[in-house]
């Protein structure tokens, strides 16, 4: 047999391959979670955007600013995290959670998040902020949540803004108010706004 007969063979039970496990559908499916909306064509701001207004914050440094992609259950999300200097203070932190809650929203080029937005802040520890506390006077955590992160020794504080599956029972009743806070995937591009860092 000829190596063109031996190509023709191999190509001939490919085909064979593929067609019976279409029929089984154990073909793997290069898009498992059609469903979730992702890399919009317009509306909102590009990744690039929101890390270019990101780095004008001074006093603020993100070593992390992006979303997931679906994980096996299909969920994704968006993090960021992030260091405010020693020589800086958070002179509006709800405007700030506000700020990346909307930006992270906004981001069209990825996928619309379904869980959760995430946040990671180390801050000074003197300033004793919690960022999960700054969320619930923001409005995005409700106040009788049973929430509470607090303050790690070093400044570090977390906290997570629900927009959809997998949230605790005790924040479920914020998930469908902040989707219709947020509005239709990808939100506008919100400004940064004046003062929310300052030089102490």
């Amino acid at each position: 047999m000829g190596w063109n007969s031996k190509i023709v063979r191999r190509v001939g039970i490919s085909a064979i391959l593929v067609a019976a496990l279409s029929l089984t559908g154990c073909v793997p499916n290069a898009d498992p979670y059609p469903e979730i909306p992702r890399f919009a064509k317009s509306g909102g701001q590009t990744q690039a955007e929101l890390d270019a207004k990101l780095a004008t914050i001074s006093g603020l440094t993100f070593e992390h600013s992006s979303g997931t992609r679906p994980n096996a259950k299909g969920n994704t999300g968006y993090g960021y995290r992030f260091t405010v200097a020693p020589d800086h203070r958070i002179a509006d932190p709800v405007a700030l959670v506000n700020y990346l809650v909307e930006s992270a929203w906004s981001v069209r080029d990825g996928y619309m998040p379904n869980t959760s937005v995430e946040f990671t802040l180390s801050g000074v520890p003197e300033d004793g902020l919690d960022l999960t506390s700054v969320a619930q006077n923001a409005g995005w955590i409700s106040e009788d949540a049973n929430i509470h992160r607090g303050v790690r020794d070093n400044g570090v504080t977390f906290a997570s803004v629900w927009v959809g599956a997998g949230a605790p029972s005790s924040v479920q009743d914020s998930v469908e108010a902040n989707r219709e806070r947020l509005g239709k995937w990808p939100g506008d591009a919100p400004d940064v706004p004046e003062n929310l860092v300052v030089p102490r």
